[in-house]
Protein backbone atom coordinates (compact mmCIF):
# COMPACT_ATOMS: atom_id res chain seq x y z
CA UNK A 1 0.00 0.00 0.00
CA UNK A 2 1.28 3.46 -0.60
CA UNK A 3 2.21 5.33 2.75
CA UNK A 4 0.51 8.46 1.74
CA UNK A 5 -2.60 6.65 1.61
CA UNK A 6 -1.54 4.48 4.77
CA UNK A 7 -0.85 7.61 6.73
CA UNK A 8 -4.41 8.63 6.70
CA UNK A 9 -5.62 6.45 9.22
CA UNK A 10 -2.22 6.68 11.37
CA UNK A 11 -3.72 8.30 14.84
CA UNK A 12 -0.04 8.49 16.48
CA UNK A 13 0.54 11.33 18.69
CA UNK A 14 -2.97 11.78 19.37
CA UNK A 15 -5.14 11.40 22.33
CA UNK A 16 -8.60 10.37 22.40
CA UNK A 17 -11.00 10.00 24.80
CA UNK A 18 -14.17 7.45 24.20
CA UNK A 19 -16.60 7.73 26.58
CA UNK A 20 -18.84 4.85 27.76
CA UNK A 21 -16.58 2.34 26.52
CA UNK A 22 -16.33 -0.29 29.42
CA UNK A 23 -17.80 -2.81 26.92
CA UNK A 24 -19.77 -3.14 23.73
CA UNK A 25 -19.44 -0.20 21.14
CA UNK A 26 -17.25 1.89 22.86
CA UNK A 27 -14.69 -1.04 24.05
CA UNK A 28 -14.73 -1.74 20.19
CA UNK A 29 -13.71 2.24 19.29
CA UNK A 30 -11.20 2.07 22.03
CA UNK A 31 -9.37 -0.97 20.39
CA UNK A 32 -9.86 0.20 16.80
CA UNK A 33 -8.46 3.88 17.79
CA UNK A 34 -5.57 2.70 20.17
CA UNK A 35 -4.79 0.19 16.67
CA UNK A 36 -4.41 3.06 15.18
CA UNK A 37 -1.98 4.78 16.92
CA UNK A 38 -3.80 6.85 19.54
CA UNK A 39 -3.87 7.09 22.83
CA UNK A 40 -7.10 6.51 24.61
CA UNK A 41 -8.51 7.44 27.65
CA UNK A 42 -11.12 5.12 28.85
CA UNK A 43 -13.93 6.91 30.21
CA UNK A 44 -17.03 5.27 31.57
CA UNK A 45 -18.71 4.97 35.45
CA UNK A 46 -17.95 1.50 35.34
CA UNK A 47 -14.37 1.87 36.74
CA UNK A 48 -13.65 -1.55 36.88
CA UNK A 49 -14.33 -2.29 33.23
CA UNK A 50 -12.85 0.55 32.03
CA UNK A 51 -9.29 -0.74 33.81
CA UNK A 52 -9.64 -3.98 31.86
CA UNK A 53 -10.19 -2.58 28.55
CA UNK A 54 -7.39 0.11 29.68
CA UNK A 55 -4.96 -2.55 30.43
CA UNK A 56 -5.95 -4.26 27.33
CA UNK A 57 -4.93 -1.59 25.00
CA UNK A 58 -2.20 0.74 26.26
CA UNK A 59 -5.09 3.60 27.50
CA UNK A 60 -5.80 5.24 30.91
CA UNK A 61 -9.06 4.47 32.72
CA UNK A 62 -11.20 7.50 33.80
CA UNK A 63 -14.25 7.40 36.27
CA UNK A 64 -16.72 9.62 34.41
CA UNK A 65 -20.57 10.07 34.92
CA UNK A 66 -21.50 11.43 31.79
CA UNK A 67 -25.04 13.21 32.93
CA UNK A 68 -22.56 15.07 35.54
CA UNK A 69 -21.39 18.45 33.68
CA UNK A 70 -18.57 19.49 36.40
CA UNK A 71 -16.78 16.03 36.44
CA UNK A 72 -17.08 16.28 32.90
CA UNK A 73 -15.74 20.09 33.02
CA UNK A 74 -12.72 18.02 34.70
CA UNK A 75 -11.92 15.27 33.22
CA UNK A 76 -12.02 17.00 29.89
CA UNK A 77 -9.85 19.60 31.17
CA UNK A 78 -7.03 17.94 32.58
CA UNK A 79 -6.45 14.18 31.16
CA UNK A 80 -3.51 13.90 28.91
CA UNK A 81 -0.65 16.47 27.16
CA UNK A 82 -3.46 17.56 24.83
CA UNK A 83 -6.63 16.44 23.11
CA UNK A 84 -7.33 15.66 19.84
CA UNK A 85 -10.37 13.47 19.47
CA UNK A 86 -13.21 13.31 21.70
CA UNK A 87 -16.01 9.80 20.99
CA UNK A 88 -19.23 10.63 22.89
CA UNK A 89 -20.78 6.59 23.26
CA UNK A 90 -21.89 6.49 26.13
CA UNK A 91 -25.57 6.50 26.61
CA UNK A 92 -28.62 3.78 27.54
CA UNK A 93 -31.57 2.34 26.28
CA UNK A 94 -33.45 1.41 29.63
CA UNK A 95 -35.64 4.48 29.57
CA UNK A 96 -37.91 2.39 26.41
CA UNK A 97 -41.41 1.73 26.00
CA UNK A 98 -44.53 3.34 25.27
CA UNK A 99 -45.73 7.04 26.78
CA UNK A 100 -48.30 5.51 28.19
CA UNK A 101 -45.85 3.87 30.63
CA UNK A 102 -43.19 6.39 30.96
CA UNK A 103 -42.89 8.51 33.69
CA UNK A 104 -41.64 11.87 33.93
CA UNK A 105 -38.20 10.89 35.33
CA UNK A 106 -37.73 8.01 33.22
CA UNK A 107 -37.93 10.72 30.39
CA UNK A 108 -35.43 13.05 31.69
CA UNK A 109 -33.51 9.98 32.42
CA UNK A 110 -33.12 9.41 28.66
CA UNK A 111 -32.51 12.76 27.96
CA UNK A 112 -29.62 13.47 30.40
CA UNK A 113 -27.80 10.06 29.44
CA UNK A 114 -28.54 10.10 25.56
CA UNK A 115 -28.39 14.04 24.70
CA UNK A 116 -27.35 16.30 27.07
CA UNK A 117 -24.05 14.03 28.22
CA UNK A 118 -23.35 15.13 24.38
CA UNK A 119 -22.83 19.01 25.86
CA UNK A 120 -21.38 18.12 28.88
CA UNK A 121 -18.04 16.41 27.39
CA UNK A 122 -18.15 18.58 23.98
CA UNK A 123 -17.99 21.66 25.34
CA UNK A 124 -14.83 20.97 27.83
CA UNK A 125 -13.33 19.20 24.91
CA UNK A 126 -14.18 21.64 22.36
CA UNK A 127 -12.91 24.98 24.34
CA UNK A 128 -9.20 22.85 25.23
CA UNK A 129 -9.19 22.35 21.40
CA UNK A 130 -9.80 25.91 20.43
CA UNK A 131 -7.02 26.93 23.15
CA UNK A 132 -4.43 24.36 21.47
CA UNK A 133 -5.02 25.96 18.29
CA UNK A 134 -4.89 22.75 15.56
CA UNK A 135 -8.26 21.13 15.39
CA UNK A 136 -9.63 18.27 16.58
CA UNK A 137 -12.85 15.83 15.98
CA UNK A 138 -15.64 14.90 17.51
CA UNK A 139 -17.88 11.98 17.36
CA UNK A 140 -21.29 11.61 18.30
CA UNK A 141 -22.91 7.93 18.22
CA UNK A 142 -26.32 8.64 17.63
CA UNK A 143 -28.82 5.38 16.90
CA UNK A 144 -30.67 4.73 13.49
CA UNK A 145 -33.60 4.88 16.11
CA UNK A 146 -32.76 8.78 15.63
CA UNK A 147 -33.70 8.18 11.98
CA UNK A 148 -37.18 5.94 12.06
CA UNK A 149 -39.02 5.12 15.27
CA UNK A 150 -38.40 2.18 17.62
CA UNK A 151 -37.72 1.93 21.28
CA UNK A 152 -39.97 4.92 22.31
CA UNK A 153 -39.83 8.80 22.82
CA UNK A 154 -37.18 9.10 24.85
CA UNK A 155 -34.41 7.23 22.84
CA UNK A 156 -35.53 8.06 20.03
CA UNK A 157 -35.71 11.75 20.58
CA UNK A 158 -32.76 11.93 22.14
CA UNK A 159 -31.04 9.89 19.25
CA UNK A 160 -32.50 12.35 16.94
CA UNK A 161 -31.64 15.01 18.80
CA UNK A 162 -27.63 13.64 18.76
CA UNK A 163 -27.80 13.92 15.16
CA UNK A 164 -29.12 17.15 14.97
CA UNK A 165 -26.37 18.20 17.58
CA UNK A 166 -23.75 17.56 15.55
CA UNK A 167 -24.94 19.19 12.81
CA UNK A 168 -25.06 22.55 14.74
CA UNK A 169 -21.99 22.20 16.60
CA UNK A 170 -20.24 21.32 13.39
CA UNK A 171 -20.90 24.69 12.20
CA UNK A 172 -19.93 26.10 15.25
CA UNK A 173 -16.96 24.87 15.51
CA UNK A 174 -15.69 25.01 11.98
CA UNK A 175 -13.63 28.19 11.77
CA UNK A 176 -11.38 25.96 14.67
CA UNK A 177 -10.87 23.44 12.33
CA UNK A 178 -12.50 21.36 14.61
CA UNK A 179 -15.25 18.57 12.88
CA UNK A 180 -17.74 16.97 13.86
CA UNK A 181 -19.89 14.27 13.00
CA UNK A 182 -22.37 11.43 14.18
CA UNK A 183 -22.26 7.69 13.80
CA UNK A 184 -25.67 5.65 13.79
CA UNK A 185 -25.53 2.11 14.52
CA UNK A 186 -27.87 -0.31 13.20
CA UNK A 187 -28.85 -3.76 14.79
CA UNK A 188 -25.41 -4.20 17.29
CA UNK A 189 -25.23 -7.09 20.02
CA UNK A 190 -23.90 -6.25 22.97
CA UNK A 191 -23.57 -7.67 25.99
CA UNK A 192 -26.06 -5.17 27.90
CA UNK A 193 -28.27 -7.02 25.17
CA UNK A 194 -27.41 -10.48 26.35
CA UNK A 195 -27.39 -9.76 29.93
CA UNK A 196 -31.26 -8.76 29.34
CA UNK A 197 -32.16 -11.77 27.58
CA UNK A 198 -30.57 -14.08 30.38
CA UNK A 199 -32.50 -12.42 33.18
CA UNK A 200 -29.52 -10.64 34.32
CA UNK A 201 -31.10 -6.96 34.17
CA UNK A 202 -34.52 -5.50 34.01
CA UNK A 203 -36.00 -6.16 30.36
CA UNK A 204 -36.38 -2.90 28.38
CA UNK A 205 -40.02 -3.34 28.08
CA UNK A 206 -42.74 -3.71 31.24
CA UNK A 207 -43.87 -6.79 31.93
CA UNK A 208 -47.72 -5.29 31.18
CA UNK A 209 -46.96 -2.57 29.41
CA UNK A 210 -49.54 -0.78 27.39
CA UNK A 211 -50.34 -1.64 23.72
CA UNK A 212 -47.84 -0.08 21.41
CA UNK A 213 -47.30 0.24 17.81
CA UNK A 214 -42.90 0.26 19.10
CA UNK A 215 -41.32 -3.11 18.34
CA UNK A 216 -44.54 -4.13 16.56
CA UNK A 217 -44.46 -6.47 13.72
CA UNK A 218 -43.59 -4.13 11.35
CA UNK A 219 -40.35 -3.09 13.63
CA UNK A 220 -39.46 -6.90 14.20
CA UNK A 221 -39.45 -7.50 10.98
CA UNK A 222 -37.35 -4.92 9.89
CA UNK A 223 -34.77 -5.71 12.49
CA UNK A 224 -34.89 -9.29 11.32
CA UNK A 225 -34.59 -8.56 7.80
CA UNK A 226 -30.94 -6.34 7.38
CA UNK A 227 -30.32 -6.39 3.75
CA UNK A 228 -26.58 -7.11 4.46
CA UNK A 229 -27.62 -10.46 6.02
CA UNK A 230 -26.02 -9.75 9.16
CA UNK A 231 -26.47 -7.98 12.30
CA UNK A 232 -23.34 -5.26 13.08
CA UNK A 233 -19.98 -5.90 15.47
CA UNK A 234 -18.41 -3.29 17.52
CA UNK A 235 -15.79 -2.89 14.94
CA UNK A 236 -18.34 -1.97 11.79
CA UNK A 237 -18.89 0.72 14.22
CA UNK A 238 -15.57 1.27 15.14
CA UNK A 239 -13.84 1.44 11.77
CA UNK A 240 -16.77 4.09 10.51
CA UNK A 241 -15.72 6.22 14.05
CA UNK A 242 -11.82 5.95 13.00
CA UNK A 243 -12.55 7.31 9.76
CA UNK A 244 -14.12 10.17 10.97
CA UNK A 245 -11.85 11.22 13.45
CA UNK A 246 -8.95 10.27 10.76
CA UNK A 247 -7.16 12.64 8.40
CA UNK A 248 -9.34 10.44 5.28
CA UNK A 249 -12.28 12.47 6.17
CA UNK A 250 -10.40 16.06 6.56
CA UNK A 251 -13.10 17.60 4.86
CA UNK A 252 -16.20 15.74 6.29
CA UNK A 253 -17.82 17.84 8.78
CA UNK A 254 -21.64 18.31 10.02
CA UNK A 255 -22.36 14.23 8.48
CA UNK A 256 -24.24 11.11 10.44
CA UNK A 257 -23.14 8.00 8.96
CA UNK A 258 -25.38 4.85 9.64
CA UNK A 259 -23.29 2.10 10.04
CA UNK A 260 -26.79 -0.41 9.60
CA UNK A 261 -26.40 -2.76 6.77
CA UNK A 262 -29.28 -1.47 5.21
CA UNK A 263 -31.34 -1.11 8.17
CA UNK A 264 -33.15 2.40 7.68
CA UNK A 265 -34.07 1.26 4.02
CA UNK A 266 -37.15 -1.11 4.61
Amino acid sequence: MNDDIASLLDLEGRTAVVTGAATGIGEGIAAVLAAAGAHVVVADIDRVGAQRVADDIGGTALDLDVTDPDRCAEVLATVGDRLDILVNNAGSYHEAGSILDQSVESWQRSIDVNMASLFNCSKPAAQRMVAQGDGGAIVNIASVDGLLPCLGTGYDTAKAGAIHFSRSLAVDLAPHGIRVNAVSPGVVPVPTLDRIHSGELDPLWPTDSSVTGLMGPLMKQRSSNVPIGRKGTPEDIARAVLFLVSDASSYVTGQNLAVDGGWTLI
